[in-house]
């Protein structure tokens, strides 16, 4: 070590020392350490120092975190994110199950008896990313999401425990921020708008499509969440249209209520078809998840009416199945 070199900086540091204690704030500058060059400000002007205070940390809303609307939860594109539930059911059980699928549609008119029973397994898988964040300037964003949900008949070893049906969902969703203030402590969260296919895939006389524009207006106040639903059916030439009549049952648009409750989880769906048809159908769906292990759920779901799958879009039936959840709605 250069003994000049260290008696030099000892002299420089007395000098910026002397200058502080002499009121000269100008010898602050040169301190890197921003709490150190606070002080040295402090004590220049003859104010007694205190430390800052801890940043201020803003609370995420359900909202903002799955959609990234607020500054503070934005990550960026192309990141795997979650979207609705993802969970397993082991058991899953029907007072009606439906074996014998049809549609107004004869091609799409199933001619056999479908032997399965009314206990199965059901699965859904749910993600979505950003593929473009500031739609319109520095406002809005793209996402794609991708929904499957699947009924496995794991207990029907007679017939090889066939998947009865698997619904696939992608959809393209353009997101935009509001926080309009709805009162009682209530706000309009975010608006958007999506294009929206749901088919299972199959071939004639069980196959089920359609296409779908889709608005959603979310709503939430601290834990609790609405988010709101309509939905316009795009046209299909009728002769390969499988499910014509399907908003008669399916309606226009639904209701979901999400609700953390400290580690439990309370999701309700509310569907009708009040402006499709004369006859009144619809359909309910209860959730709950609980508390297992660690980051591990329990998931119990309730549904009844028409359209749990695509393929029963038209026939009413009651479940309860009971599994574990890996996603929830919030």
């Amino acid at each position: 070590m250069n003994p000049k070199i260290t008696l030099a900086a000892l002299v420089a540091l007395l000098a910026l020392a002397g200058k502080a204690a002499a009121g000269d704030p100008s010898a602050c500058a040169t301190l890197a350490d921003n709490t150190e060059r606070l002080a040295c400000y402090d004590e220049a002007v003859g104010r007694a120092h205190t430390e800052a205070p801890a940043p201020v940390v803003v609370a995420t809303t359900p909202f903002s975190a799955r959609w990234e609307l607020d500054a503070e939860d934005k990550k960026g594109s192309f990141l795997i994110r979650p979207y609705k539930p993802t969970y397993l059911l082991l058991g899953r059980w029907s007072n009606s199950p439906n074996r014998l699928p049809n549609s107004p549609n004869p091609a799409n008119t199933g001619l056999e008896r479908t032997e399965v029973d009314a206990a199965e397994a059901k699965y859904q898988i749910s993600f979505k990313t950003k593929l473009w964040e500031g739609l319109v300037g520095r406002h809005g964003d793209l996402w794609l999401g991708y929904t499957q949900q699947s009924n496995w008949q794991l207990y029907n070893k007679r017939f090889s425990s066939p998947f009865r049906e698997t619904d696939y969902e992608p959809e393209l969703l353009a997101v935009f921020r509001t926080n309009l203030d709805a009162g009682a402590g209530f706000k309009v969260k975010m608006m958007s708008l999506g294009f929206n296919h749901q088919s299972n895939g199959r071939a004639l006389p069980l196959s089920r499509s359609w296409n779908r524009l889709v608005a959603q207006v979310g709503i939430e106040r601290g834990d609790f969440a609405l988010v709101v639903r309509p939905w316009l059916r795009l046209k299909e030439d009728a002769a390969k249209d499988d499910n014509p009549d399907i908003t008669s049952y399916l309606g226009h648009g639904d209701i979901q209520a999400m609700w953390q409750a400290g580690e439990h989880g309370f999701g309700v769906l509310l569907r009708s078809n009040l402006l499709s048809g004369s006859q009144p159908r619809g359909a309910a769906q209860l959730d709950w998840s609980f508390p297992i292990h660690r980051n591990l759920k329990g998931y119990v779901q309730l549904f009844t009416g028409f359209g749990e799958t695509l393929i029963d879009y038209n026939h009413r039936q009651t479940t309860l199945g009971v599994g574990v959840s890996l996603v929830d709605w919030l």
